[in-house]
């Protein structure tokens, strides 16, 4: 049995393991939290804000292991899934706001 395990592992010898980072597009606390503070912000407080939140993210995907282009592409889905929950916020209030039925 031992000598089986050492055969199993000389097998993967040389072979490296590929590190998948979890996408940023799901990450719901980091979503939420961005899309919270862009909403209580406005102007150049709030470009400053986002630009700041994409550098450090853009940074963190370096870290990772990934490209350019990929951390360009979780970037844009970040970015739409920020934006989709502003906008699923925004109908949420107006919902509350506007209680069906009434005149």
């Amino acid at each position: 049995m031992k000598g089986e395990q050492i055969e199993m592992f000389a097998e993967h010898r040389g072979h490296t393991a590929e590190i998948l980072p979890f996408p940023v597009d799901r990450e719901l606390i980091l979503i939420r939290t961005t899309a919270r503070a862009l909403e209580q912000c406005r102007g150049g407080e709030a470009d400053r804000f986002w630009k700041s939140t994409c550098r450090r993210l853009y940074a963190r995907l370096q870290v990772h292991g990934l490209k350019d282009p990929e951390i360009k592409r979780q970037l844009a889905t970040f970015a739409h899934s920020v934006h989709s929950e502003m906008q699923r916020a925004a109908w949420a209030a107006w919902e509350n706001d506007n209680p069906k039925g009434a005149a």
